[in-house]
C-alpha cells in the first residue's frame, strides 16, 4: 500500500508535451488491505467486487490473471453507501410478542393442539 505521488498536469497546448496529459493517481489498496481495514474476510471483499458494490481496477493481464486494486475514494464511497443511520437500523422484534399461556401439568389432546396451532399462527 504505497501512495503514488501526484503528477502535475501537462499543458495540452505545449508543443514539447506532445499534446498529452498525465493523470493524478490516488492511493490504491489490494483486496487483502481492504479486508483488513474493514475487518471482514478476503472472500467477502471479492464478493462485493463481483456483485459491483465495491469498485475495483484490474491491473493484471486480462481475465485469467486478475490483479485487483481498490482506489481509496472508491472504498470511501462504498462505506458511505453502506452506512446506516440510527433511524434506518432495523430493530429485532421479540421472538414472540405474545407468549402463550402455560399448559396445565397434564394437558389433554385438545389443549396441546390448541397451543401448537397458536404457535404456528405467530
Amino acid at each position: 500500500m504505497m501512495p503514488l505521488a501526484p503528477i502535475e498536469p501537462v499543458d495540452a497546448g505545449d508543443p514539447s508535451a506532445g499534446g498529452a496529459f498525465e493523470l493524478l493517481m490516488a492511493t490504491t489498496l489490494t483486496l487483502h488491505d481492504v479486508a483488513e481495514r474493514l475487518a471482514i474476510s478476503f472472500r467477502q471483499v471479492q464478493a462485493h467486487v463481483d456483485d459491483g458494490s465495491l469498485i475495483a481496477v484490474n491491473v493484471g493481464r486480462g481475465g485469467q490473471r486478475r490483479d485487483l486494486r481498490v482506489l481509496e475514494e472508491d472504498l470511501e464511497g462504498f462505506l458511505k453507501r453502506r452506512r446506516t443511520s440510527v433511524e434506518r437500523v432495523a430493530t429485532f422484534p421479540a421472538a414472540r410478542p405474545e407468549r402463550p399461556s402455560a399448559l396445565p401439568a397434564k394437558p389433554d389432546y385438545a389443549q396441546r393442539r390448541a397451543a401448537r396451532l397458536a404457535g404456528k399462527k405467530t
